[in-house]
């Protein structure tokens, strides 16, 4: 199996709840928290993960965020194959983070956010981390049956009511991993 292109992109099916927009602002706000600070110290280990990756985490998932929470519950967006190992390069940071020793870099990296995380979201970085987690299962989302929507929503096609079976799989696959679609 050969590797994808490093600039493919990856097409993938959103849910267009105010839920998923809010957890993908949470989040690329937070990965972009983490990029200024990284940035700041020019150290690519002081963070776990080089700026450059927050960065691109940061606006990867900030990008999924949407206004038009339309009923159809769904819609279609290309992600560049970089971008989603980025943000999962950021996921394992976070992973790090949450269960280093004091005086790491996980550490560092831990406490750079614990503040900020309870007073700005009311959250920890385990509750990051499953929202992340949450995003992730969306963007990972792998029904052969789902690349019907896919292709409908890329051509711009409505999706009809003999495809509803199909959108059905989609919102439970979605919900079973925690997405509120």
């Amino acid at each position: 199996m050969s590797k994808p292109h490093a600039h493919s992109e990856h097409p993938v099916l959103l849910p267009s709840s105010l839920a998923f927009s809010s957890d993908t602002r949470l989040v690329g706000e937070v990965l972009g928290t983490v990029a200024s600070a990284a940035a700041r110290t020019a150290d690519d280990t002081r963070f776990l993960a080089p700026a450059l990756t927050w960065q691109i985490a940061a606006k990867a998932v900030g990008d999924l965020a949407t206004d038009d929470h339309s009923p159809e519950n769904l819609r279609a967006a290309s992600v560049p194959v970089y971008a989603l190992e980025a943000v999962r390069a950021c996921r394992a940071a976070l992973v790090e983070a949450s269960g280093s020793s004091p005086g790491s870099d996980g550490a560092r990296l831990a406490d750079l956010l614990s503040d900020y995380l309870e007073v700005v979201h009311e959250t920890d970085l385990r509750g990051v981390i499953a929202v992340l987690e949450r995003i992730l299962a969306v963007l990972a989302l792998d029904l052969p049956s789902a690349d019907i929507l896919l292709t409908r929503l890329l051509l711009q096609q409505e999706v009809s009511p003999g495809h509803r079976a199909v959108l059905d799989d989609v919102l439970v696959a979605w919900r079973n991993a925690g997405v509120d679609c």
